[in-house]
């Protein structure tokens, strides 16, 4: 059994979960899959695909949780989780285009809303403008920018610097700040 790491709360069920206690895994759950399914959703913009990931990120966890050792917070793991599995997403589905020569649809699907309709179309223009960013660039700026993270936190779920996460978000904005110039809103 690894040291515990007393500075993560969620290092008793991690431990639970470690020792066969599968109601740890329940608890984490609670606690991190509404998190973990709106990561996903704005990685992937669907909405069935983004319940999909989360539950198999779980059941990952689930199988690799000997794996998991507390030098980072288990959020930091299951995101890691999650983003790879992201990474299997846009892999397996630029292949599926490429083999039924079927142009990607980049725009999110948005929740239903009673916002004027410019306004529709103005989110609509910015979830394609992050919809098309390289995920190397989107992902910081998801965190950061959509999810709330720090930098540092952000970084520490990437496994990237805070620094790296600061350039990748700047990097990230003027793509997105250029898309929009180019598709004005009426």
């Amino acid at each position: 059994m690894p040291e515990a790491n007393t500075h993560d709360p969620d290092w008793p069920d991690v431990a639970a979960l470690q020792a066969g206690d599968t109601a740890g895994l329940d608890r984490l759950m609670k606690r991190h899959h509404a998190a973990i399914t709106g990561f996903i959703w704005r990685m992937t913009g669907n909405h069935r695909d983004a319940e999909e990931l989360a539950q198999e990120t779980f059941v990952r966890a689930f199988f690799q949780i000997q794996q998991y050792r507390p030098r980072a917070p288990f959020a930091a793991w299951i995101y890691r989780i999650a983003r790879n599995l992201c990474m299997d997403y846009f892999r397996s589905r630029a292949q599926r285009q490429k083999s039924q020569n079927i142009p990607l649809d980049d725009a999110w699907n948005l929740p239903e809303s009673a916002v004027s309709a410019s306004q529709d179309e103005a989110t609509e223009l910015l979830q394609d403008a992050i919809a098309g960013l390289p995920i190397h660039l989107r992902e910081p700026l998801v965190l950061t920018a959509l999810e709330g993270f720090s930098h540092e936190e952000a970084g520490r779920r990437l496994g990237i610097s805070p620094k790296a996460v600061e350039v990748k978000c700047y990097r990230a904005r003027e793509r997105v700040r250029t898309f929009l110039k180019k598709h004005p809103t009426a």
